[in-house]
């Protein structure tokens, strides 16, 4: 059989274009392009109308789809175009690489191994530490360390190894080193992928062969070598399956690096070899479909392990190969503009010689990307990096192109259900961060929610909730991107269910089922609102309402508060009835008032915050349900604490606060219980505490809170010099806390005094200064309600 070997560079367009025309001028019966044999179900799509790269093929274990790998595809890749010759031209493909079934199951095999030895190892160590160790000194020399060995490159250490380590890594970056390039990417492109010349693929390709035959016997093997020689005993197997089925005249695509090793496919040793290699590998199914890829993505290392940092720039090559910069300084020019720049044709031309000039210094037959990037940024971009990076971003990556699959590929059931929910929702799929602001009143918006709601549950990160200025519960602002990875994540998923209703519901219940977290389940409640699975909201309602019966955990019950609490948010909108969750809020709100004064008692400092957390945060939850009757039963208990001893000092500190902003004890007890908390008697880490739980986070209110103003600042004021000098330390612990601005705000406040409190007709309190003049203000509110209509 007649046997050519084509070595690529993956995503290489000088490659793309010699593969082309060799496989023009050889025609061969068939064609095997390196790749796991799993693509073969899915290669035909590739001459279909609607398959519009940059596409992926995703790869995964079927029955754990989380194990996967994606294999992508440009326009300009050599594989994507050998495929393409081999549908138009009814020539057969075979996809020649070490199958997935393989590589995975190894991948198994290596975990469930790795994973047997942690644990043989954390055996042995428990056993070591069970056992009394007697230490007793060795008297024999040969036992004792009389110095170090030096390093070598076989150890994997010294310098030495460090440099052949870089080259097993990356052989082309050796032959780039001596050719003076610090980078063997830059080098391998400017002497084959920028040079194509037509009718000169053979040659190409012979020089390719030559290259690697070169660096194979001098550069040590990488640590992945014994994984290359599978994919290469595999690929010299395809080559000899081939010759058996008959073929004449067979031509390989594949990794320049694999090519000097199936030149010697039909050797009795070597077959001896690739025999005994794959025999008995680990296997387990696979499965692949294509997937929309992006020019960002176009960068990972996936698949066959190549990745290129300017899709948009091989875009630009593939398209346009003989222009020699002006096309492209052109697109340039034409994006500033669009951003609102003054950019002439002038610049353009001077950015142009520029470019050349750089090439000629350089010894270059054109001006490449850094050349034309520098001319860039020197001409058109005044010398700002930052406008060069615009420039990276639009055209060098291209980041808004996305490719496109036919909507008749095979899909899982759940995909399916994905596609058509997000098509119903008008929701784009963009690598691109994209800001959605919904109001919850309209229906579309109110699906668009529900359903990023419902991803949410499912782990599946599309969207982002985002903080957007509203006065109501009605509005939510959402930040959408799309990444391919969670393509994977929804297959994952789909063992839940066909649907993404369906799944939710099955993933909630099943972690519901494993949690015996009060805290957690409520939490599950808080998700499962906004996305509307009411039959899950149901069961965990019921499970709540067991443990809580059982639970003595105070913490636990008011931790499970806040969020039953904020679902209440939702009601209005989303038409949901509350009544049970209502009903479930007051009786853990109950439980918690009864238990709560005995928990807090005889805590240490480190549980004690903690409790302080949770007291405020029931708190907020306790003024957002506005239920009078709940609202005196939780000040009750509070009163309880704060007379109560042997409590820390910080819950006692945070109680007091808590009474005086809902105004259930005035201002002059409060000050009262600020001179017992401070007074000599008092124990300087329990002042501190009390100081602290009363103040914590509260430098802005401090700010805007006129009375809390007042009431510290006459305190303050009162104390004696000595007492002050002695509490200094304490405050300054304090106060330390507070943000930078903060502090330096309340610093101003303080110089000056007590703050005037006037009460306007809108009820809130407004700080005036001493000398406000109040017959003047009263003058303009004629003028004011006529300005408004309201005269």
């Amino acid at each position: 059989m007649e046997l050519h070997i084509l070595g690529i560079r993956h995503h290489g367009v000088g490659s793309a274009k010699n593969i082309v025309e060799r496989l023009n001028a050889l025609q061969p019966d068939i064609l095997l392009v390196e790749g796991p044999p799993e693509l073969d179900s899915v290669v035909q799509w590739v001459t279909h109308k609607e398959l519009k790269p940059p596409v992926a093929v995703l790869a995964y274990n079927t029955e754990k789809p989380a194990q996967a790998t994606f294999y992508p595809f440009a326009k300009f890749s050599p594989e994507w175009q050998a495929i393409t010759y081999a549908h138009q031209k009814n020539v057969p493909v075979w996809m020649m690489d070490l199958p997935l079934a393989h590589t995975f199951g190894i991948e198994i095999k290596k975990q469930e191994a790795a994973e047997k030895e942690r644990k043989r190892l954390e055996e042995e160590a428990k056993q070591e530490a069970q056992e009394e160790i007697i230490s007793v000194e060795d008297t024999n020399p040969q036992n004792n360390v009389t110095g170090e060995e030096l390093p070598s490159a076989e150890t994997g250490e010294g310098p030495l190894a460090e440099y052949e380590t870089e080259f097993a890594r990356d052989p082309i970056s050796y032959l780039a080193q001596v050719a003076g390039y610090d980078d063997g990417e830059l080098w391998w492109e400017h002497h084959f992928e920028h040079k194509f010349v037509k009718n000169s693929s053979q040659d190409h390709f012979e020089g390719v062969m030559m290259t690697m035959d070169v660096l194979r016997e001098h550069v040590p093997m990488h640590h992945s070598a014994e994984r290359d020689d599978l994919r290469e005993a595999y690929m010299r197997k395809q080559i000899r399956q081939a010759e058996k089925a008959g073929y004449t005249k067979c031509v390989v695509v594949c990794g320049a690096w694999h090519g000097p090793a199936l030149k010697n496919y039909n050797e009795k040793s070597v077959i001896t070899s690739d025999d005994k290699s794959l025999k008995a590998l680990p296997s387990t199914k696979v499965s692949c479909t294509w997937i929309p890829w992006t020019n960002t993505r176009l960068g990972m290392f996936s698949g066959y392990g190549a990745g290129i940092v300017s899709p948009g720039w091989y875009e630009h090559l593939w398209s346009h190969g003989q222009d020699k910069g002006i096309r492209w300084l052109t697109r340039v020019a034409r994006m500033f503009r669009d951003k609102k720049m003054d950019i002439s044709t002038a610049h353009v031309i001077e950015a142009y010689r520029l470019a050349e000039a750089l090439a000629a210094m350089r010894d270059l037959s054109r001006p490449g990307l850094m050349e034309l990037n520098e001319a860039t940024q020197t001409v058109l971009c005044f010398g700002d990096s930052i406008l060069l990076k615009l420039v990276e971003e639009e055209l060098i990556v291209g980041k808004s192109t996305i490719g496109k699959v036919p909507k008749e590929l095979p899909k899982l059931p759940i995909q399916s259900d994905f596609d058509e929910l997000r098509k119903k929702c008008r929701l784009d799929v963009t690598e691109a961060n994209k800001d959605y602001e919904l109001d919850l009143r309209k229906e579309l918006d109110l699906n668009r929610s529900r359903f990023l709601h419902r991803l949410d549950v499912l782990d599946i990160k599309w969207g982002k909730k985002i903080s957007i200025s509203t006065k109501g519960t009605f509005k939510e602002g959402w930040r959408l991107r799309w990444q391919p990875e969670m393509e994977i994540e929804l297959i994952e998923k789909g063992f839940w269910g066909n649907t993404i209703l369906e799944a939710c519901t099955k993933y909630l219940l099943d972690l519901a089922t494993q949690t015996q977290s009060i805290t957690q389940l409520a939490a599950f409640i808080q998700e499962a609102i906004p996305a509307e699975l009411f039959s899950v909201i149901e069961k965990l309602l019921e499970k709540i309402n067991e443990l809580s019966t059982i639970s003595s955990d105070i913490l636990e019950l008011m931790g499970a508060v806040s969020p039953l609490v904020d679902v209440s948010r939702y009601g209005n909108v989303r038409k949901t009835d509350l009544t049970a969750i209502n009903q479930l809020v007051n009786g853990l709100l109950t439980r918690v008032c009864i238990g709560l004064p005995n928990a807090c008692y005889g805590l240490d400092d480190e549980t004690s915050n903690r409790m302080f957390e949770h007291i405020k945060k029931t708190d907020e939850a306790v003024r957002l349900l506005d239920n009078e009757e709940l609202e005196q039963l939780w000040y009750k208990t509070l009163g309880v604490i704060l007379d109560k001893n042997g409590i820390n000092t910080i819950i006692i500190g945070c109680t007091c606060r808590l009474l005086f902003d809902g105004k259930i004890i005035d201002e002059t007890e409060t000050a009262r219980r600020f001179g017992l908390a401070l007074s000599p008697g008092t124990e300087p880490k329990d002042a501190a505490g009390w100081i602290e739980g009363f103040l914590k986070g509260s430098g802005t209110i401090l700010l805007y809170d006129q009375t809390l103003w007042n009431l510290l600042y006459k305190w303050v004021f009162e104390l004696e010099q000595d007492k002050f000098l002695e509490l200094l330390p304490i405050l300054r612990r304090t106060f330390s806390k507070f943000d930078p601005s903060e502090r330096k705000q309340i610093g101003e406040k303080a110089k000056k005094g007590i703050t005037t409190i006037n009460t306007t007709t809108f009820g809130s309190n407004v700080e005036l200064p001493e000398n406000f003049n109040y017959e003047r203000a009263a003058k303009s509110l004629e003028t004011i309600k006529l300005l408004l209509g309201i005269a």
